[in-house]
């Protein structure tokens, strides 16, 4: 409700005096309730199973201040859709810069969201959001997935069985992800070309990685930059086989540009200003946490590749690395892994140098093994 509220804030001057609720009963179509609703309503949708032919979404909101509330017995069938809800406009990102926002304030409180082609809530061009107290599972790419948005929330909700990352955020800036439970995805989180992030309390284990931060080439920012990861626990994510890469050049295109293991706890390729601070991090098979250059930055001109001003400290990163992914050959398993270097990890070859990687840092962390031997000493935090 506190979520709700911030995001009606947001909204001030455009909500009429008298919102209304819209109620939707089973068999009733949400849709419909959606186009009447006007700024600041709210349509309350009964417990029930909802469908429809097929399409590109079962429900598509395009106008601004709008809440949907359920409870999680409320299932969007999404099955032949390629979105359970959609929000905004899916042209709403370009090739090089994200374009104005269509929707302005938007809350969705509760629903199970299941089976859609390609992410179970999508939305796109969205300033100001919360995200709350669902359920999103066995959507093929992604259960919730933010693209060029701002100032939102993703909290309490529960995802399991996408193919890609279940949390992506993309693109976008100023998201919090927070008290979430993430498993049996290819990836939990991801942080993906996106700036001003927070990834706080949750929880994510049996996905095949925990949390992804990174910068690919061709997204509307060129950088991942000011990112906090803070109280999260991480463990045993070593489920399935490699997370698959995506069917196209889009979101967790990394895993076909070099590969993520299976086994990788906290990994953070490419991001500046990421802050790794008192999370539990335990029983990932490659790595507990990682810092690599992007393998996929350089096709971008705008992009640096390199780690700039990562700190870890004061985590709890034990028994990680004892079965490392055997495509992963470059780089031994570890509770902590720093590859400052541009490296192919297909065949281990150095491809670029970092020109200076002094400005990372390492301190109060309790670990066994580190990778380079030592080099969390020779980059002791001030």
């Amino acid at each position: 409700m506190r979520a709700l509220a911030l995001v009606l804030l947001l909204l001030v001057g455009a909500v009429p005096a008298a919102a209304a609720t819209r109620v939707v009963g089973s068999g009733e179509s949400i849709q419909a309730a959606v186009d009447a609703a006007e700024p600041g309503d709210t349509v309350l949708v009964r417990p029930g199973s909802y469908a429809g032919p097929g399409g590109v979404a079962l429900v598509h909101v395009r106008k601004s201040g709008l809440i949907l509330r359920a409870t999680r017995s409320a299932l969007l069938d999404a099955r032949g859709y390629r979105y359970g809800v959609l929000v905004g406009d899916e042209r709403a990102v370009g090739a090089d810069a994200c374009k104005p926002p269509t929707v302005r304030g938007f809350a969705l409180e509760g629903f199970t969201i299941r089976g859609a082609g390609q992410a179970g809530l999508h939305l796109a061009g969205v300033d100001g959001f919360a995200l709350r107290d669902g359920v999103y599972l066995d959507n093929a790419r992604h259960g919730v997935f933010p693209l060029c948005a701002a100032h939102g929330q993703i909290a309490e909700n529960f995802a399991a069985g996408h193919g890609d990352a279940a949390i992506a955020v993309v693109g976008s800036s100023h998201v919090v992800v927070e008290d979430n439970s993430v498993t049996r995805s290819a990836i939990g989180i991801a942080i993906e070309n996106s700036s001003h992030a927070l990834v706080r309390k949750n929880q994510l284990f049996g996905n095949s990685a925990g949390l992804l931060i990174a910068v690919l080439a061709g997204r509307p920012l060129p950088l991942t930059d000011r990112v906090r990861i803070e109280e999260n626990s991480i463990i045993e994510n070593n489920h399935g086989g490699r997370p698959a890469p995506s069917a196209d050049a889009g979101v967790g295109a990394i895993a076909s540009a070099a590969g993520i293991p299976t086994g990788a706890g906290i990994l953070n390729a490419g991001g500046d200003h990421v802050s790794i601070e008192r999370n539990v991090v335990l029983g990932n098979d490659s790595f507990g946490v990682a810092a690599f250059a992007s393998p996929d930055a350089r096709q971008d001109p705008r992009s640096d590749p390199f780690v700039d001003a990562q700190s870890v400290q004061r985590n709890v990163i034990l028994l990680n690395g004892h079965d490392p992914d055997p495509l992963r050959a470059s780089t031994p398993g570890a509770d902590i892994v720093f590859v400052p270097d541009r490296i192919d990890f297909a065949n281990g070859r150095l491809v670029e140098l970092d020109p200076d990687s002094s400005d990372n840092c390492y301190g109060d962390n309790r670990y066994f093994t580190d990778s380079p031997m030592e080099v969390t000493g020779s980059l002791a935090c001030p």
